[in-house]
């Protein structure tokens, strides 16, 4: 294996780019000598930026992907500063062995804009077109509910693009039923790439090892890390998603508890200082700066439970043993948690009320030991996985 691409991660957000980082591990313990190359679509390096890191980051914006898709668009859109040039990047997908893609929830007509789902099938066309084996790795999957000229003009590409994978790692069971009107060979229910990996080595991650945060990283041991997620403004007024952690945090404070609220995703960061400011007590903390994955497992690692509206603040938790109360919505959330034997601690934010919340969050810290054992058992049976095999 002389190159391998990966697609569909990004430095924004911090679940991405633990996939991300996961991956690179992994594919230099098991490709060792192996050109890894980083397809960045949401770019924000700068090439002093990319030189921190031991594998090559290539931007391609969203620009540049309509540019090289539709080559007539060049009359009249310019291409991003940022981005790498075209030539080069497709040069990329010519010379691949093996293209990745770890877009978590690109492929789907539910809840975004049709330029992602096809922004995310357009390195599948590159690569049908150099006949580079193409993988997509673990993640959520349709609903293809396509409708009007969606109906027309996407649907006929997903079908054509995900045919083309070698294999798709689907990590709902739900998805199934979706990638199975398409094909129905080749589909592997998979956890996450980031729950299922062992502990990353920095040094196949950065060219020089970064310098650990200390002070401002530090919250109080044994704290309740909650970890909001602006998405779910989308269910509920920005108002009511707010009030209902100002809620469980003021119930939480008054209980003696220590609390710490911690940013997950660059979006998030507005959503934080609001909820921070509503609260407004001087036990709580807050951590709202831009994290790396290893900055927040070292946070995480310092709380007693985790409240959780981020999929791989869930993840990032879970891996770290530490009991979880989830805010969300997708059927992500309730796939991991019934795995774990937790699905008693997750709300739907279109449902939820908030003392059904604050009732559940007291029986989790509660019977907070043994819920750690019982992430602990489910986690041994997690790591046996191997999807590296079905590649090699």
């Amino acid at each position: 294996m002389q190159k391998i691409i990966i697609t569909g991660g990004n430095f924004i957000n911090k679940g991405a780019q633990s996939m991300l980082f996961c991956l690179v591990d992994s594919l230099k313990k098991n490709f060792p000598g192996a050109n890894i190359v980083m397809i960045d679509l949401f770019p924000t390096l700068t090439d002093e930026d990319k030189e921190k890191y031991d594998f090559q980051v290539v931007n391609m914006h969203i620009r540049t992907v309509l540019r090289m898709a539709f080559p007539f668009i060049k009359l009249v859109v310019k291409p991003k500063p940022i981005s790498n040039d075209e030539s080069e990047i497709k040069k990329h997908f010519k010379t691949a062995d093996l293209i990745l893609d770890i877009s978590g929830y690109g492929v789907s007509s539910h809840n975004q804009s049709p330029l992602w789902t096809y922004a995310t099938l357009f390195p599948v066309m590159l690569a049908k077109r150099s006949l580079v084996p193409f993988v997509f790795l673990p993640q959520s999957i349709g609903p293809f509910d396509f409708k009007g000229w969606k109906k027309l003009v996407i649907w006929p590409l997903v079908k054509k693009y995900l045919k083309y994978a070698k294999v798709i790692f689907i990590r709902e069971p739900e998805c199934r039923k979706y990638v199975e009107k398409v094909r129905k060979d080749e589909i592997v229910d998979s956890f996450d790439l980031v729950l299922q990996s062992p502990k990353i080595e920095l040094k196949n991650i950065y060219k020089d090892l970064p310098k650990q945060k200390d002070k401002e990283l530090r919250i109080k041991k044994d704290s309740v890390v909650v970890i909001p997620n602006k998405q779910l403004t989308k269910l509920k007024s920005s108002e009511e998603v707010i009030a209902i952690f100002k809620d469980l945090i003021l119930d939480l404070l008054s209980r003696g508890e220590e609390v710490a609220i911690v940013r997950h995703s660059s979006d998030d960061k507005q959503l934080c200082d609001s909820i921070y400011r509503e609260v407004s007590h001087q036990k709580l903390q807050l951590v709202n700066e831009d994290l790396s994955p290893y900055d927040i497992q070292q946070v995480l690692e310092s709380s007693k439970v985790v409240v959780a509206a981020r999929y791989h603040g869930l993840i990032h938790a879970l891996k770290l043993e530490k009991p979880c109360l989830v805010i969300g919505w997708a059927n992500k959330y309730s796939h991991v948690m019934k795995s774990f034997g937790l699905s008693n601690y997750q709300f739907d934010i279109s449902q939820a009320n908030i003392d059904g919340i604050i009732d559940t969050q007291h029986r989790l810290i509660e019977n907070k030991d043994q819920i750690t054992k019982q992430i602990a058992q489910k986690l041994q049976e997690v790591n046996t996985v191997d999807i590296y095999k079905y590649f090699a």
